[in-house]
């Protein structure tokens, strides 16, 4: 049912696999000019910058391959050179040094990718429920409108709302509506397709945008969405889900214009007597 952003990922594979071949091209182009000039001139330092710029662009095992083949370019200069035709083992104990140096750069390297990643997701999840908070949610959903725009793809926003939440939380406590909440951002987890982005945008709302092939299977969607939601607080309550949907065959409009008709969708939920769902095409 859902259209998935793959010639975004097969862009990106393509700029990481160029810019992989560039840094290879770097490297031998020094290696060649080492090995013409017959070891006078030293490029090691300058062979870790393409280490470096193919690690952070295609991540440790493509960074270790080209700090591999460096190393043993380095050493076949070297021993082209003639210098060292006395011992094999001078050449090979060079590259060896260099192979451990350009390898403490990829793995620093790798080291400052995944933690600037952690800090990255860090600022964009919700730490209660594990979805995206507000401000992943928005920057991730302005991405697929750009891509809804660029293929002509149908947008289905769903706005979710927990009814009755402060009853729950006066009468049993902060700590049963954070179960709930939990238990909500758990079930969204589960039954999200692989494209769906959910996020937790408010105290007890959540919402979900998702690009849609077959418009007309929208109002099935949200009748099991609100039936799984339903089930998940069934220990929780007197909690309930109201959901407005809201259907964009054509992108006509913005985010935040979209987001807001979907919201008002809601809404009109919540005044005719909460507990149900509501969808309407736009």
């Amino acid at each position: 049912m859902l259209l998935n952003s793959q010639n975004v990922i097969s862009t990106s594979l393509t700029v990481r696999i160029l810019g992989w071949f560039i840094c290879l091209a770097v490297i031998i182009a020094l290696g060649i000019v080492r090995i013409a000039t017959e070891s006078k001139f030293a490029f090691a330092s300058l062979m870790l910058l393409p280490v470096l710029v193919g690690t952070w662009l295609s991540g440790r095992a493509a960074g270790w391959l080209l700090a591999a083949f460096a190393s043993a370019l380095w050493g076949y200069a070297d021993y082209s050179s003639g210098k060292f035709l006395e011992s094999l083992l001078i050449p090979l104990l060079n590259a060896l040094v260099h192979l451990v140096n350009y390898g403490i750069t990829v793995e620093l390297t790798r080291g400052v990718m995944v933690l600037l990643q952690r800090e990255f997701n860090t600022a964009r999840m919700d730490r209660l429920t594990g979805l995206l908070n507000r401000r992943g949610f928005m920057e991730m959903a302005a991405q697929q409108v750009s891509i809804a725009e660029r293929i002509g793809a149908s947008v289905v926003i769903a706005f979710i709302d927990l009814d009755r939440f402060k009853q729950l939380n006066d009468t049993k406590g902060h700590k049963a509506g954070d179960a709930a909440l939990r238990e909500i951002g758990a079930r969204l987890q589960q039954t999200k397709r692989a494209s769906d982005i959910c996020g937790r945008i408010g105290g007890d709302e959540f919402c979900i945008f998702a690009l849609e092939s077959k418009p007309g299977k929208s109002h099935e969607w949200a009748i099991r969405l609100h039936e799984d939601l339903t089930d998940a607080l069934d220990l929780h309550k007197p909690a309930g889900v109201s959901i407005g949907v809201a259907c964009f065959e054509s992108m006509g409009r913005n985010l935040e214009e979209m987001l807001r008709l979907a919201d008002e969708t809601m809404y009109e939920v919540k005044h005719a007597g909460k507990g149900k769902v509501l969808v309407r095409a736009f």
